[in-house]
């Protein structure tokens, strides 16, 4: 229940980016919260992209087509403006979802949640090469580069968590690091307790 609830939010930002931003963000978001249940996140025989990445894909580029094409470049820009760094947040809110919901996630899932950044990126850039696209080429190295950092939080040992978090205290919000010490994944116990003490000795 508490997924869906979260997803329902996910979902309700992309509304507000409805009003206050462009289309693509919010088919992007909305597409997007699909991740949170698909079934390959579980999956044990082998990495699977969950549909709804390909199908986001496809939408990007078919987009970026009958847009300039009806509209002109400068209507396409404006659309897919600052994509590339709003759908890397909302794939780190997607594995936040994940971290934080009682299904158990395989290393295969994780792997997929991070090839989807992956795929994400190479076909939003090839969307939106095009003359006089908005694309920030730094923001999306960036954005997309931190997502990716975050997912990878995921799949390794108590011992690696902790050691990244004194490294890179502030590299995300205490409440990132304390879902990611109570997440139990592949290769660690979910432990709070240790959130608690590498918190007090980095004060």
């Amino acid at each position: 229940m508490q997924l869906f609830k979260s997803l329902e939010n996910l979902i309700s930002e992309a509304r507000a980016l409805r009003r206050h931003d462009t289309l693509s963000s919010f088919t992007s978001a909305k597409r997007m919260s699909e991740i949170c249940t698909s079934t390959v996140l579980q999956a044990e025989d082998a990495v699977r992209l969950p549909s709804c990445v390909n199908n986001l894909g496809e939408y990007l580029t078919s987009a970026s087509d009958n847009i300039r094409e009806a509209g002109g470049n400068a209507i396409a820009a404006y659309s897919f403006s600052s994509l590339e760094q709003y759908i890397p947040y909302f794939l780190m809110h997607s594995a936040r979802l994940v971290a934080g919901s009682s299904k158990t996630v395989t290393m295969n899932g994780i792997v997929a949640l991070d090839r989807t950044g992956s795929v994400l990126y190479r076909d939003l850039k090839g969307a939106t090469s095009f003359e006089n696209s908005f694309w920030d080429e730094e923001a999306a190295a960036n954005s997309f580069e931190l997502s990716a950092v975050f997912i990878s939080l995921m799949e390794i040992s108590l011992n690696d968590l902790e050691s990244h978090y004194r490294s890179h205290p502030t590299q995300f919000a205490d409440e990132d690091y304390q879902l990611m010490y109570s997440f139990s994944g592949p290769r660690r116990r979910g432990d709070l307790n240790r959130y608690a003490l590498a918190k007090q000795s980095k004060t």
